[in-house]
């Protein structure tokens, strides 16, 4: 279950994709947007900071994240869909945006198919994705995961699915020649381990919390820190270094 309040925790780590990934696109004029997963809201305000007049729609399937969204964002129709189903009855955009959301899906090439089908001509299709199986951090969790697999049996169903960059790409190059692709380390910079584990908690947990109570779930957490103290060294300042690499396509019809 998603947890509004710890997943915007680092509300300006997680919004910072979202602002570089429109800002790549600032001098588009696009008139209808719609932001796939929209969690929060953090996503959308920063669609809606770079393309003030465009009419733009949120959807996503968690009712407390939309619930917080509707309160930052009045201005912003947000409904309640599934977003690894079929969202044409909502229409066609110049923009669909979606910021870490493709990994939650296992029909990533119908969801990608069926976006570009939502397209105006000249419209685009932007994603982030991250690559959290490239990081120590994912490492981390699936050794933990394998002391308690017997606890998790059907597990991956909800867990994230990640492909490689070109993977990625050969799906968006099935639909348009116009592709541009870029991977950013974005490189947080933490106080201590915990503050890695509490950003961990936000998304990379999700599919655990599920499966634990708490009292477990704060054991499975202190062996993943374990593991996290050894992946990533404190610097001589004694702050330590998160580096997480996230994948950027857009795609134009």
């Amino acid at each position: 279950m998603w947890n509004a309040e710890i997943y915007d925790s680092f509300g300006k780590e997680r919004m910072q994709p979202s602002i570089d990934l429109a800002a790549r696109l600032k001098d588009k004029k696009f008139k209808r947007i719609l932001d796939v997963g929209c969690g929060s809201g953090m996503s959308t305000a920063a669609v809606l900071s770079t393309w003030e007049d465009a009419e733009v729609t949120g959807v996503d399937l968690s009712e407390e994240m939309l619930q917080k969204a509707r309160k930052i964002l009045p201005q912003v129709q947000f409904i309640r869909r599934d977003c690894s189903k079929s969202l044409a009855d909502l229409g066609t955009f110049d923009l669909i945006f979606s910021n870490a959301f493709l990994q939650w899906i296992p029909n990533q090439e119908d969801f990608i198919g069926q976006t570009f089908s939502m397209l105006e001509e000249g419209g685009v299709l932007a994603v982030q994705i991250p690559l959290f199986d490239e990081m120590p951090a994912s490492k981390c969790i699936l050794e933990v995961e394998k002391i308690w697999e017997e606890r998790f049996a059907g597990i991956e169903e909800d867990k994230f699915i990640t492909h490689t960059a070109a993977h990625y790409y050969d799906i968006f190059a099935e639909h348009t020649t116009k592709v541009h692709m870029w991977v950013t380390d974005y490189c947080h910079i933490m106080q201590n381990h915990e503050q890695i584990l509490d950003f961990l908690r936000g998304a990379a947990f999700t599919p655990y919390q599920s499966r634990l109570n708490e009292k477990e779930m704060q054991a499975f957490a202190d062996e993943v820190l374990i593991r996290i103290e050894k992946a990533y060294p404190v610097r001589k300042n004694g702050t330590v270094l998160f580096p997480f690499r996230r994948l950027f396509l857009t795609g134009q019809k």
